[in-house]
């Protein structure tokens, strides 16, 4: 930011103080020939730095926050200036001009909630023995040099792709208008992706609802390898076997389950475009009331799209620490968690 003309003729004054041969200069009236001269310099200097500013404003390389930032401060729906435009030239930059709405008319017509920007780096997909042939190919099927955005909004309290189809043509129409020349820009607005988690869970029986009645159910379930006489038990309960539906929850609170709870709440958290990972979310089941030992023994996932192709299949990702989900987000409500849950009364092994 360019200093103002008072700091600078500051600046000036104070090294004219530390010069001995400009002791003589005394007169402080603002019409004496030196001050007018400090004037004028400081002036000038003050005209320099904002062309300066300005010019760096206009030529600073566009990075990917830059894309963000561009994206988050898109406007839909903004009345047109009095030349019949949206989009005005100022400061070096596109912008809209908001003069005539309101606080909350602004904040209304700002569509992208979420917005995610990334590229792939051309070492990822290069190997140095590969023939030139097959290095063309892979540059433009893995779309190297093209800056991806994920975008989202809110509806009601939760993320949403944008699915009305003219707010994201519009906003692909102001990024092509802002981009930098001879970038390509992929833009995604999707549903949340699917997750189905599978999960053992050793509870406090004095702290959690678990109805005696299905706590063996429970426990063969969770085994991993099943002998012969327990897997003739567990088929002994049937295919449509339904456990207690309080199993989970709170003594003292019906309402309340701890674990799907912890699980939704920790989900619910996660950045937009941030990584789910396993250890983060045991470590957020850990300390709901009532858990002693929770064990994440499957992670599967989807992309919305995947499925309403007619894919029900869904991918298992259990060998893998973390990944991002490709909408960015998990829709909350197409979330499947099945939990076993096991009595803890390990401490009886020790009396």
């Amino acid at each position: 930011m360019a200093r103002t003309i008072a700091e600078i003729q500051k600046e000036i004054l104070d090294e004219k103080e530390k010069q001995s041969s400009l002791a003589g200069l005394t007169n402080i009236s603002k019409t004496s020939i030196w001050q007018l001269w400090v004037n004028i310099v400081a002036t000038a200097i003050w005209v320099h730095e904002k062309i300066v500013e300005k010019n760096a404003l206009i030529s600073r390389p566009h990075t990917l926050n830059w894309y963000r930032d561009q994206a988050l401060n898109f406007h839909y729906g903004v009345p047109l200036t009095s030349n019949g435009v949206s989009l005005i030239w100022k400061d070096g930059s596109y912008q809209f001009d908001t003069t005539k709405l309101d606080e909350a008319q602004i904040e209304d017509s700002k569509i992208i909630k979420y917005c995610a920007v990334s590229e792939i780096d051309l070492e990822t997909v290069l190997d140095p023995e590969k023939k030139p042939v097959e290095i063309f190919s892979d540059y433009f099927h893995n779309k190297v040099g093209v800056v991806f955005i994920k975008v989202a909004t809110i509806k009601g309290d939760k993320i949403s792709r944008i699915d009305v189809p003219n707010e994201l043509f519009a906003f692909k129409e102001y990024i092509a208008k802002i981009k930098d020349a001879g970038n390509q820009v992929y833009i995604t607005s999707d549903d949340g992706d699917v997750l189905k988690l599978k999960l053992n869970v050793y509870i406090d029986p004095l702290t959690i609802k678990i109805n005696p009645n299905d706590v063996e159910y429970y426990q063969l379930k969770s085994l991993n390898t099943l002998s012969t006489e327990q897997a003739a038990k567990l088929a002994s309960y049937g295919e449509d076997y339904k456990t207690d539906e309080k199993n989970g929850s709170l003594i003292l609170k019906e309402a309340v389950f701890p674990v799907v709870d912890a699980v939704k709440d920790h989900l619910k958290n996660i950045e937009f475009n941030g990584a789910f990972v396993k250890t983060y979310l045991v470590d957020a089941i850990q300390k709901a009331q009532g858990i002693k030992i929770p064990i994440l023994t499957k992670v599967q996932t989807s992309t919305a799209r995947n499925l309403n192709e007619g894919n029900s299949e869904l991918f298992d990702v259990s060998n893998i620490e973390y990944f991002i989900p490709r909408a960015g987000y998990f829709d909350l409500d197409n979330i499947t968690i099945e939990v076993n849950y096991i009595p803890y009364t390990f401490y009886r092994d020790n009396q």
